[in-house]
């Protein structure tokens, strides 16, 4: 009894600081809601009828003096939207969305829970959702930015896609596609799902978003022109911040061997070594797949989405903190899956972060990279963890020859 009431009490102390975060955030929207503010500014200058595209979009930043200047990179689609929101006065619709992204974001948690791991819910897995990945949830709301909208919708597409309801899948992933764009990228799961008529869907979905894509061009082609225009600077670390990508993380450890070696290298070298990595970790992962496609597990398809959720964190070249939002489930699932931890692991990861203060050439500059990317850094080791598990699985079952027992080892 007293452990339950102790339970209660954790659990409305972690939902007054959550109340208290959200009181916070929006009692300074010119420090925080940056990504709000420039979608604002981009619905506005479509209602006067400017080119949002060509502008530079002023907002204020926490730790910024001054308000910083940014670019509109989200397809002309959303425009409508976004001036449907900018008819309001800033406030109204900043409050407005705030509290939809609240309803959001509790619809999520709960569909996390329900749907996607075993057992309900603790304490535990709520502490997780608020502090995992560097508090991504957090950095979404400070910055105002659509990434809990876009994993509501992404994450009811999967659980229609566990229903085997694959009309529904493809009309969320579009939609949660709306304003980013490569979650297009999880409409390849159709190929791995039993359901008879995939490839319907599969071109269905693939004509939808030509039509939709032409229809843009067609309606307005100086907007899609320039939207594409902008779109190709995403990764221009000149333009934009620095994120937890494996395309930064490589261009950082490039340059930490230039800085440290006095080594010359290319500048194709950085793109050919992504491109490798890129490959690389897509083969390893589909024959995993197609592993998995042979064992009778319950959770075969979860495991599937939480695979490809892991693998789309490791290979989009542009991926921000607030979108290790996606990773929540897949690495509380498999924490859970694991069942141990080793000692030496952590000591090994106590060891590593105490070394930034070392004088050994190469390995304090080297550590601080993976301190900074320690989101990216965490979903490589999920990663193998989904790969270990899969052959593990394979290998109790029986179901795998023993060409792909050997690659169980990898």
């Amino acid at each position: 009894m007293a452990t339950w009431w102790f339970r209660k009490f954790l659990g409305a102390l972690l939902i007054l600081y959550c109340a208290g975060l959200a009181h916070y955030l929006l009692s300074r929207p010119d420090a925080f809601q940056w990504d709000f503010r420039v979608y604002y500014e981009a619905g506005r200058a479509y209602l006067r009828g400017a080119n949002p595209y060509d502008a530079t979009l002023a907002a204020g930043v926490e730790g910024y003096a001054a308000p910083r200047g940014f670019r509109f990179y989200y397809p002309p689609v959303v425009l409508p939207l976004l001036g449907i929101l900018a008819s309001r006065d800033y406030t109204t619709a900043l409050q407005g969305v705030f509290i939809f992204k609240c309803a959001l974001l509790i619809g999520l948690i709960y569909l996390w829970g329900r749907e996607f791991l075993p057992g309900k819910p603790d304490l535990l897995f709520f502490l997780f959702c608020l502090v995992a990945f560097n508090g991504c949830i957090y950095i979404d709301f400070k910055a105002g930015n659509v990434s809990v909208i876009e994993q509501f919708s992404l994450w009811l597409g999967f659980y229609f896609f566990l229903k085997r309801r694959l009309l529904l899948f493809c009309i969320l992933i579009i939609c949660s596609s709306l304003f980013k764009v490569t979650p297009l990228v999880f409409l390849g799961m159709l190929f791995f799902s039993g359901d008879t008529k995939k490839y319907v869907w599969a071109w269905v979905s693939a004509g939808a978003v030509v039509l939709a894509t032409a229809a843009s061009y067609i309606f307005n082609p100086v907007l899609f022109t320039r939207f594409m225009l902008n779109a190709g600077r995403v990764l221009d670390r000149t333009i934009v911040m620095s994120q937890p990508s494996t395309f930064d993380l490589l261009e950082d450890l490039i340059r930490m061997m230039k800085m440290n070696m006095g080594r010359t290298l290319s500048s194709g070298v950085h793109l050919a070594v992504f491109g490798v990595l890129v490959a690389v970790v897509l083969i390893v992962t589909v024959r995993r797949f197609i592993m998995l496609r042979s064992l009778d597990l319950a959770d075969r398809e979860k495991i599937m989405i939480f695979m490809a959720c892991t693998v789309y964190a490791m290979v989009m070249p542009n991926f921000e903190d607030y979108e290790y939002i996606i990773l929540i489930v897949p690495a509380y699932w498999i924490l859970k899956r694991s069942g141990d931890v080793n000692f030496y692991l952590l000591f090994f990861a106590f060891t590593l972060f105490s070394s930034v203060l070392t004088p050994l050439p190469l390995i304090r500059p080297l550590v601080r990279i993976i301190i900074e990317y320690s989101p990216l850094v965490l979903a490589y080791l999920m990663w193998g963890a989904y790969l270990r598990e899969v052959a593990h699985e394979c290998a109790a079952s029986g179901a795998c020859g023993s060409g792909e027992n050997k690659l169980g080892t990898i």
